[in-house]
């Protein structure tokens, strides 16, 4: 699948990228809700995975823009840190599909996205590494 990734903490941004490319999917990241809708309106995703809690534009009301003025239709997974029934059903509202707390485990990201995927993924051996291809 081709992910982009959504976060403004470069640490987090990095691994999640880190943990999608070892599963075998393909990533684009962005730091920022600005630069999120700059590449969904140029590049074909199947997924989107946002954080939360980001400066200018949060990221649900990126999920409630992304629905409502660019009609998008991917899986939109929301991260964060914080983990409560409010912020679970901010996130639903605004149209995310799902929700991960931070910190989470490959396997964990691997479930989620496996819902959404029309060819779910299987864990690669820890000691294989995959193909790192740029798209």
């Amino acid at each position: 699948m081709k992910i982009l990734i959504i976060d403004d903490d470069k640490l987090t941004l990095k691994a999640t990228q880190f943990l999608l490319e070892n599963l075998g999917h393909k990533t684009r990241v962005a730091e920022s809700s600005d630069e999120a809708i700059s590449l969904i309106v140029e590049s074909d995703f199947d997924m989107i995975i946002s954080d939360v809690m980001m400066p200018g534009i949060s990221g649900l009301s990126l999920v409630a823009v992304l629905r409502s003025v660019y009609h998008c239709t991917l899986p939109i997974i929301m991260i964060s840190t914080l983990n409560n029934k409010p912020l679970l059903e901010a996130a639903f509202t605004a149209g995310a599909n799902d929700f991960i707390a931070k910190p989470f485990s490959a396997e964990e990201l691997r479930q989620k996205i496996n819902k959404y995927a029309a060819h779910p993924l299987i864990m690669p051996p820890e000691n294989v590494e995959p193909d790192r291809k740029e798209y």
